[in-house]
């Protein structure tokens, strides 16, 4: 495989066909950076996509999406299937770093060939995702991956972007975490195809599920 400074629009594209970890980085990272090589790559990958099914996660902060993304990894994985994921935490909006701290949770995946996983910031973006996720899904699609997990920020009822990549939405509600009516009139529950509320051993999870159902 090409060495760091030997990248070009063909093998990088081989390289991403080829299920190679340093290709599919490479090309994830000039995507995230808007370098024109990158679309010429995505360009040249599109008709290898199409496959992969993709899962969009999304609900508010701190209600446990990362830990049911690992657990659905871990689910997955024991059908052979092979797993791309693609993160997104916010930016700061003085720094623009982002602290990618989602990943902790997806580690006990690392070291697992047939599983991607990559994180990214929002970079200013808005609507819940970066602007560089439907290219990283493409890119992960055409690396071969069967299923694509795109985990959101935290979000409210403005972030709904997911709706427009993913094949289903997960929405991860938590009990306790504020006030339910209020979470469940927003309009970030118009859009999921399946609801999850995590931490059921909570005392008003049961008064969450009734107000979801």
């Amino acid at each position: 495989m090409a060495g760091r400074r030997d990248w070009t629009r063909e093998n990088l594209a081989a390289g991403v066909r080829d299920g190679d970890r340093r290709a599919l980085a490479r090309t994830i990272s000039l995507v995230e950076d808007g370098d024109p090589l990158a679309y010429g790559v995505v360009a040249d990958l599109y008709p290898q996509t199409g496959s992969a099914y993709s899962v969009g996660v999304t609900g508010p902060p701190g209600v446990g999406k990362s830990s049911l993304v690992s657990a659905l990894i871990r689910h997955v994985r024991e059908g052979d299937v092979t797993v791309g994921v693609v993160s997104v935490d916010p930016s700061s909006p003085f720094s623009h770093g982002a602290l990618l701290g989602d990943r902790i949770r997806l580690s006990d995946h690392f070291l697992d060939p047939e599983v991607f996983i990559r994180s990214m910031g929002t970079r200013g973006h808005l609507g819940g995702l970066a602007e560089a996720a439907l290219q990283a899904l493409l890119v992960l699609d055409a690396a071969g991956k069967d299923v694509v997990f795109l985990e959101t920020v935290g979000a409210g009822q403005s972030e709904v972007e997911v709706i427009g990549i993913a094949d289903t939405v997960l929405l991860v509600l938590m009990p306790g975490s504020g006030d339910a009516v209020q979470a469940l009139k927003a309009g970030i529950m118009e859009i999921p195809d399946v609801i999850a509320i995590n931490k059921m051993d909570h005392p008003a999870a049961k008064t969450m599920l009734n107000e979801v159902r």
